[in-house]
């Protein structure tokens, strides 16, 4: 019984577990499909960061404690997003 319960705890999970790439689609317009571009002719070029640094940026927009002149654009773009979504973007787009 306890591997059932196991099993099925971590097939829950797969399900639920964010896909980046599906997250990501709203940010290719700016950031290009493989976050090659200078989004807006003004950010980094995302797929360059560590994934550390991307998760900060993107939890700093989040809160309102990063970003330049593209602040309040991005913190809106970010508002709905959870750690867990945070996290598969990151995946995602740094290799």
């Amino acid at each position: 019984m306890k591997k059932i319960l196991i099993a099925t705890s971590l097939f829950a999970c797969a399900l639920f577990a964010s896909d980046g790439a599906a997250l990501y689609k709203k940010c290719a317009t700016c950031h290009g499909a493989n976050g090659e571009k200078v989004a807006l002719g003004k950010s980094k070029i995302i797929k360059d960061m560590s994934k550390a640094d991307f998760i900060a940026a993107m939890k700093g927009y989040k809160d309102g404690s990063y970003g330049g002149p593209m602040k309040g654009l991005m913190k809106g773009q970010v508002a709905s997003l959870s750690d867990a979504d945070i996290e598969a973007l990151a995946n995602h787009i740094i290799k």
